[in-house]
């Protein structure tokens, strides 16, 4: 099946499985309970390529601007495009989520619970405050098609928890700085009163960016109020509001422009002032109750609004608006004996897209191009089994089955009515088992299906000229399967040595392919892929020689070929897919103890990728060298951490974003050299 791996690697894969710990066996993970994967599970235990990462290793001496700055270190995650925050970063799990010509794609996205990606599957992290995100849960293979559509995989955030005894409390504040203008200010605090618990943060960043025409500012609110009537339940109200008056997109410039000047904007985002603007406030509120050890009930509902607005670098239908409003529900029952673990629950979710389009006249609003709403509906339930056969075997399974309405309301009639309505109804099962091969080291396998419709963004970018959705664009429909092996090696000399080894194969049927127009750029166009094939391999170790010292490492193998697609150019099957490397490596030195100095250094290696979907523009490999080090005291009930640090050390010429198959050679946004930082946080506990 993996004919195209490369031998060392499965000859590694071979001697992994082979050895015999001779220790207690636990994970790389942290010892939590799971949510990702629709019921509540140890990692440990799990069936699923599965990463958790805690606070430590999200907010340690970061930025906190880009989740790129804590996905490096999960095997089978690729990021680009941190720097513009126009586009968004895009990242993208065993490949999928790659295609995204701005925001996320393909890749689920939530916050406490709360889907973040709207029902559509786009999703943005710009209303997202890192500094306030307590672990992260990312899930790659089949098993995220459990959650829906355009879930190639799923990241899940948990923010910080309140208070959780009567009479406790904290304050924080936290001031950053650094090159190219940044500077962040965030302020947080806590208190619980009896059965009440509240938590409250607010978040002012701003960065003027390294490239021209590349700056960015916005405000951050977030505040969680938690109500518990008893032992056994426990209600939670959610509330978030974002206010970016402008992130700017300097564009992308060819070879040439890049080697030649690459803090440059392209002239033309400078001449219509391409960029965004955007208000988004959401609240959700949840609800859990139990029943003893064996039964839990989850409910929750949630209602967002969005106003948005975009400036592309061309004038015909150049300005882009809308008022995006998305509300939804669900609820989730779970049932467990020693052997038998059940759960099963529905996803209601509703998307509303008021778009508008009018002609950008040198930055300024022209006449209205396009007026039409876009609805998107999903009505999804499912059910998932996990039985304990014996004490080694674990056997687990789900189904999942979502009916999907597709609508847009044409408003303009100056081109005709283009209204109209498509319903896609798709069933997603899923099964895996786990097996302990010794008391420190299992091995797990699962297979699934999931599928995928385009956004209405991507429905809207109509080649045609017209309103309405753009024609014959279908939902991708995916078959996955992976197999992996988890183990940990204990000893007094070596310390504690976790390792990781997993292997994948998903086949796509009309993929969702992007491609730009030579007098549009910055607006992508979509069209199927016939037949897409990633397979890969994915290894980490997690090594601790000593108390307070640990060597983190992934490595990444991807081969992701068209199978079969011809595109208007010529036929590109056989090609790999553009944008996404070969070969993906890090590795991370850390040394930190509660207290006192502390410093950590993090070497990443991109291997070479293709920029379009012809393999006619190479672009090389590239290395990126980080290092923050840092002091942390406490003072009785105060704790000060004085950190410091700069990125791309060694001062490499590399691309932060490439855009695939972009219009007139347009494909390169060159990426910042070193770049300092420096910060401080104070933190008051108290009760």
């Amino acid at each position: 099946m993996f004919r195209s791996l490369p031998l060392p690697f499965l000859l590694l894969a071979f001697c992994c499985a082979a050895q015999t710990p001779d220790s207690l066996r636990t994970d790389t993970l942290r010892a939590v309970e799971i949510s990702a994967a629709r019921m509540s599970s140890s990692p440990n235990e799990s069936a699923l390529a599965i990463s958790v990462l805690d606070r430590d290793r999200l907010h340690l001496a970061q930025a906190q601007l880009s989740l790129s700055e804590s996905l490096g270190s999960v095997p089978g995650v690729f990021t680009m495009g941190d720097a513009n925050f126009s586009q968004d970063i895009r990242i993208a799990i065993r490949g999928f989520g790659a295609r995204a010509g701005f925001g996320i794609r393909g890749i689920k996205l939530l916050l406490d619970g709360i889907p973040e990606s709207a029902p559509d599957g786009q999703a943005q992290v710009d209303n997202i405050d890192l500094a306030v995100i307590d672990r992260l849960e990312l899930l790659r293979g089949a098993p995220a098609g459990l959650w829906g559509n355009a879930s190639g995989g799923l990241i899940s955030l948990h923010t910080d928890p309140v208070p959780a005894q009567p009479g406790h409390g904290f304050a924080e504040v936290r001031l950053t700085g650094g090159a190219f203008g940044y500077r962040q200010a965030h302020i947080k605090g806590g208190l619980r009163r009896g059965k009440v618990g509240a938590i409250a943060s607010l978040t002012r960043y701003d960065l003027e960016g390294y490239r021209e025409h590349s700056g960015v500012a916005g405000t951050l609110f977030n505040s969680k109020i938690s109500w518990s009537p008893d032992s056994s339940a426990q209600w939670t109200l959610l509330l978030n509001a974002t206010d970016s008056p402008h992130a700017d997109d300097a564009g992308a410039l060819s070879a040439g422009q890049a080697e030649q000047d690459p803090a440059s904007a392209n002239s033309t985002n400078v001449r219509f002032r391409a960029g965004e603007s955007l208000r988004q406030g959401r609240a959700a509120i949840v609800f859990v109750k139990y029943w003893g050890d064996t039964q839990s009930l989850r409910l929750r509902g949630y209602a967002a609004g969005r106003d948005f607005e975009n400036r592309l670098p061309f004038e015909n239908g150049g300005q882009v608006a809308f008022q995006r409003f998305f509300a939804g529900g669900g609820g989730q029952y779970e049932w467990h004996t020693r052997r038998l673990h059940l759960s099963a629950g529905f996803d209601a979710d509703r998307q509303a897209d008021a778009r508008q389009r009018y002609q950008n006249l040198d930055g300024v609003r022209g006449m209205q191009s396009l007026d039409q709403t876009e609805i998107f509906a999903g009505l999804g339930s499912f059910v998932v089994a996990e039985w304990k056969a014996t004490a080694r075997l674990k056997l687990s399974g789900g189904l999942r089955y979502d009916a999907v309405l597709l609508q847009v309301r044409d408003h303009f009639s100056a081109d005709g009515d283009q209204s109209g309505k498509t319903w896609y109804r798709r069933g997603s099962p899923w099964a895996g088992l786990f097996f302990r091969l010794l008391p420190r080291m299992h091995m797990y396998a699962n297979a699934g299906t999931r599928f995928e419709t385009p956004t209405l963004s991507e429905l809207s970018n109509n080649p045609a000229g017209t309103g309405g959705f753009a024609s014959g664009l279908l939902p991708q429909r995916t078959t996955a399967f992976e197999a992996g092996l988890r183990g940990q090696v204990n000893s007094s000399k070596a310390g504690r040595l976790g390792w990781e080894i997993a292997c994948f194969r998903a086949y796509t049927r009309d993929e969702l392919s992007p491609y730009e127009l030579p007098g549009q750029p910055g607006r992508t166009y979509y069209r199927n892929a016939g037949e897409v094939l990633r397979q890969g391999l994915e290894i980490s170790l997690d090594w601790h020689p000593l108390e307070g010292l640990s060597l983190l490492m992934q490595y990444t193998f991807s081969d992701f070929r068209f199978k079969r697609f011809t595109t208007p150019a010529g036929d590109v099957s056989g090609n790999r897919l553009p944008v996404l490397p070969r070969h993906l490596g890090q590795a991370e030195l850390r040394w930190e103890r509660p207290e006192g100095l502390y410093f950590l250094t993090t070497f990443r290696l991109t291997g070479n990728l293709y920029a379009d979907d012809a393999n006619a523009v190479p672009v090389d490999s590239w290395a990126f060298l980080k290092a923050r080090a840092g002091w942390r005291r406490r003072f009785g009930k105060i704790s000060i951490d004085l950190f410091t640090g700069a990125d791309n050390l060694s001062d490499a010429r590399y691309f932060n974003n490439v855009r695939p198959n972009a219009g007139g050679g347009r494909y390169f946004e060159p990426g910042a050299g070193v770049a300092w930082l420096a910060g401080v946080r104070f933190r008051s506990s108290w009760q």
